[in-house]
């Protein structure tokens, strides 16, 4: 079955080049290979609290660990910044931010809503990235000037306009306390790797974000942009790639609108 999402067309740019296509095809791999592993270990899975009371399990660290072995014969002179293992120095190619399983408390308790997330972040932006939702077989791919493609098929660029009522807009839980009068139906997934590519294809009309890290949400921030979001912090400022590399969480509402949405806190 075809997933219901924004009528797939060909985008801004059909994917192309033969070597983009083979960084493509094997970013796609790792990123199944990731969901594959989750989902096997979720029969004897072990779970335990982290410091700041929040789910790690034996199926994060396996599918990090994984990744962080085969993310550098990809691209080989960039570092790598993990949710489990820690954050490691950019190289001359940047950093790849992976986020194993986003969407862990999810993933425990067996709802779908979770994602493998991986990323290659540089100073001026994402240049590419992969997002599976392992449990829905959703494949978001995206690379920079290339577009972004679900299960293969090219999205359309996101639609300007207002955000109307009835319209589903994504809002975490720190969100909800802080930011007033957004606009739409809220709706809270938990996980943003959801979040972001539920916007991608218009399920969600948009998206506002806080007190991630980069790990979260740098794959779903490259195909916002792609699709000619209107993505920045909410006061109006862009979205810095470098002081975000250096570890912190966001500090200040970010948002994933349609152009044109007329939105500002």
């Amino acid at each position: 079955m075809e997933p219901f999402c924004a009528e797939a067309g060909e985008g801004r740019k059909a994917l192309g080049g033969d070597f983009v296509k083979a960084e493509l095809t094997e970013l796609e791999r790792l990123a199944r290979q990731g969901g594959a592993l989750a989902q096997e270990e979720r029969h004897l899975l072990r779970r335990e609290l982290k410091v700041d009371g929040s789910i790690v399990t034996s199926a994060d660290r396996a599918v990090e660990s994984m990744l962080r072995d085969e993310l550098p014969k990809l691209v080989s002179d960039a570092g790598i910044w993990g949710e489990e293992f820690g954050l490691g120095t950019p190289g001359s190619g940047g950093l790849w931010t992976v986020d194993p399983i986003d969407g862990t408390s999810n993933f425990t308790f067996g709802s779908p809503m979770w994602g493998v997330a991986i990323a290659l972040v540089q100073a001026d932006g994402v240049k590419m990235s992969a997002i599976f939702l392992a449990d829905l077989n959703e494949m978001f791919l995206f690379a920079e000037g290339l577009g972004v493609t679900l299960n293969g098929q090219a999205l359309p660029a996101i639609a300007s306009g207002v955000i109307e009522p009835y319209q589903l807009v994504s809002a975490g839980d720190y969100v909800q306390r802080t930011v007033t009068h957004i606009p739409g139906k809220l709706r809270l997934s938990g996980a943003a790797v959801v979040d972001a590519s539920f916007t991608a294809c218009q399920r969600f009309r948009g998206l506002v974000g806080k007190n991630e890290r980069l790990y979260d949400v740098a794959p779903g921030m490259g195909m916002l942009q792609s699709l000619d979001a209107d993505l920045r912090y909410l006061d109006g400022a862009p979205i810095d790639y470098v002081e975000l590399m250096k570890g912190e969480r966001i500090a200040k509402p970010w948002v994933g609108f349609p152009k044109g949405s007329g939105f500002y806190g």
